[in-house]
C-alpha cells in the first residue's frame, strides 16, 4: 500500500434505483443528517422527501440511487439532477453540468464501509450514459465534519467556491465540481 492511501471495504450490497417503498427507511436516515442541536428539520426532510417522489416521475430530470445491504436492509441514498439549482450554475466550467443531491447513508455504513463511494460510482455512471460533462454539488455547514473530507478525497472532484448565506445568515455552503 502507498503511503497516505486508505484500504476502502468494498460495499457488501448492491446499488439500484429509488423504489417508492424505500422512502421510509431514506425518511429515518434523511432525518438523522439534518438534525440540529436534536432538533430535526422537519421542513428540510419533507424537502428531501418531495425529491425522491418527484424522481419516481421518469421525466423529473432527477435520478436517486439507494445502497441496500445484501439482506435487503435500505442504508444510503444518492441522486442525480440534470438541471442543477441556478445557485450553482456560476460555478460550472462547461454548458451542460449536472448536480448531485440527497447524498446521506446511514451513520453505521459510512467511513470505509464503501456504500458512500458505491452510491457516487452509480451517480458518476450516469452523468457518462446520459453524456453530462460535469457533476456540481454543494454541502451545507452542519455536513463540514463528515461529508466535506468525503468530497475533498473523491477523484477528480475540487472544491469550486462558496455560496455565502445560502442556509441563512452565516450559513455559508461550499459548492464542489468535476469535470468528465
Amino acid at each position: 500500500m502507498e503511503t497516505g492511501s486508505q484500504e476502502r471495504e468494498e460495499f457488501n450490497g448492491t446499488v439500484r434505483q429509488l423504489r417508492e417503498e424505500d422512502i421510509p427507511a431514506l425518511r429515518k436516515i434523511s432525518e438523522h443528517w439534518l438534525e440540529d442541536g436534536g432538533i430535526i428539520a422537519y421542513d428540510e426532510v419533507e424537502g428531501d422527501m418531495d425529491t425522491l417522489r418527484h424522481s419516481l416521475n421518469p421525466d423529473s430530470g432527477k435520478t436517486i440511487f439507494v445502497a441496500e445491504t445484501r439482506d435487503g436492509q435500505v442504508v444510503g441514498m444518492m441522486g442525480l439532477n440534470a438541471n442543477p439549482k441556478k445557485d450553482l450554475l456560476p460555478f460550472a466550467k462547461t454548458d451542460d453540468p449536472s448536480e448531485l443531491i440527497v447524498a446521506y447513508v446511514h451513520p453505521e455504513y459510512r467511513g470505509g464501509k464503501g456504500a458512500e463511494t458505491a452510491l457516487l460510482g452509480a451517480a458518476q455512471d450516469l452523468v457518462r450514459k446520459l453524456n453530462k460533462a460535469e457533476i456540481l454539488l454543494e454541502s451545507g455547514p452542519r455536513h463540514r465534519e463528515t461529508a466535506y473530507a468525503f468530497y475533498d478525497k473523491q477523484p477528480g472532484f475540487s472544491r469550486a467556491g462558496i455560496i455565502k448565506d445560502f442556509y441563512g445568515p452565516g450559513l455559508d455552503t461550499v459548492v464542489w465540481q468535476k469535470t468528465f
